[in-house]
């Protein structure tokens, strides 16, 4: 089970996060499921796979937001890098690039 202290250790800065959910930890928390749980990181996932970049970077723009805005540093960090590339239509292997986005999403939903 998640908890703000589990959060912590996972790099994810709590402290940025539940004030801008008015320090409201069950508010926050639900927050985090709907964040993590949006469907956008499978369609960004699928597009990658399909090379459809412009799309891709649109999903990946939009989930920037959401993991910023609930200070999930360890997504935003590496999703961030992954929008800016994909703006540039940078000759990367995507795939490889999600990874690491896809497998740390993965352990905070298994653990919600």
């Amino acid at each position: 089970m998640l908890t703000i202290q589990k959060l912590q250790e996972y790099g994810v800065n709590t402290k940025e996060g539940l004030a801008r959910c008015m320090n409201m930890e069950k508010f926050y928390f639900r927050m985090l499921g709907m964040g993590l749980k949006n469907d956008s990181f499978d369609k960004l996932e699928k597009l990658l796979a399909e090379g459809n970049l412009e799309e891709a970077f649109e999903q990946a723009h939009a989930l920037k937001g959401v993991v910023g805005n609930l200070a999930i540093s360890p997504i935003f960090a590496p999703l961030s890098d992954l929008t800016e590339a994909l703006r540039a239509k940078k000759d990367l292997d995507y795939a490889a690039a999600y990874k690491p986005i896809k497998e740390f999403r993965d352990k905070l939903v298994a653990e919600l």
